[in-house]
């Protein structure tokens, strides 16, 4: 096995960590709420932000929006889109774009990259969800999300219905499903829709972690997850896995595992959290992290 979880010792000492840390800063600027921006509004633009939120890894010089990149440059860009009177909130809009009108939404602060990699992709993912809630929901992202029993459900109806969410690994004949972008949309339009959130989409018991390139470097820094020394030196070396590979699954499927165990040490030290909670807080713990660099694969995935 190339990557696995860490070992007892090794969480452990994790968990005591993230037990005495803070909460992780809570949905605000420039993220658009329901209480702001009205349920219909909030709804569809965090669909939207889901949609494109993959693979931003870049050498300098990175794709920055007011200053930020990755993530938070794509929700700078798309919040600036809509301040200035761009409906990026409208489903048939990211339906009926081009990848060059998308690129003039997403376009970066002079002195970086103009765009962010994979713009072709990006536009390709938003294209189909915006087809698929003008065709089943009536341009609604809203009435998608209240029709969900839970926000699992919401996930799979995601990635069972559009091909560019099915994040669904193969791995020595077994199919694999990690879903990290479907899930995260579920998981962000609820924290988006605040007090307007529909109840089903408000039950998150059933979500993992979102497993991504930035959440295995944190774990790997801590010990709690562990590569080969072959696949230690790749990594180390920023050489790009293949996206699917064995090394690539194991270390998402293992980021998973790990995440899961600390959200039982934790909630052993008193501390009411579940997966996506244990997510954002070591999310937000690797901002700046330098120890070891992230995996790199060009993924439409994460």
């Amino acid at each position: 096995m190339h990557a696995r979880a860490g070992s007892d010792d090794a969480l452990g000492a994790l968990a005591s960590s993230l037990a005495a840390a803070p909460a992780p800063p809570g949905w605000g600027w420039p993220h658009l709420t329901a209480a702001e921006a009205g349920a219909e509004v909030a709804a569809s633009w965090t669909l939207l932000l889901s949609a494109l939120n993959f693979c931003f890894w870049q050498d300098e010089p990175r794709w920055r929006v007011n200053g930020a990149d990755g993530y938070m440059a794509l929700a700078h860009a798309l919040r600036r889109a809509h301040d200035f009177g761009v409906p990026v909130a409208r489903p048939a809009t990211w339906a009926s774009w081009s990848v060059g009108e998308l690129g003039a939404v997403l376009q970066g602060d002079s002195g970086g990259a103009a765009l962010p990699p994979m713009l072709a992709e990006r536009h390709a993912v938003a294209a189909e969800l915006g087809r698929w809630l003008g065709d089943a929901w009536e341009g609604s992202g809203f009435a998608a999300l209240a029709a969900a029993e839970s926000a699992m459900a919401f996930a799979q109806t995601l990635a069972g219905t559009l091909r560019l969410f099915r994040d669904v690994a193969e791995y020595r004949g077994r199919r694999v499903p990690l879903l990290k972008r479907a899930q995260i949309a579920a998981h962000d339009c609820g924290a988006a829709l605040g007090a307007a959130c529909p109840a089903g989409l408000g039950d998150r018991s059933g979500l993992t972690a979102f497993a991504d390139y930035k959440l295995p470097q944190v774990l790997r820094a801590a010990g709690a997850l562990e590569y080969s020394p072959v696949l230690a030196a790749t990594v180390d070396a920023r050489v790009e896995l293949e996206a699917g590979s064995d090394e690539e699954v194991e270390i998402r499927a293992g980021t998973v595992v790990a995440v899961d165990r600390l959200v039982v040490l934790l909630r052993g030290c008193g501390r009411d959290v579940d997966a996506p909670l244990v997510d954002a807080m070591l999310w937000w713990r690797g901002q700046g992290l330098r120890a070891q660099p992230y995996h790199r694969v060009r993924s439409i995935w994460y």
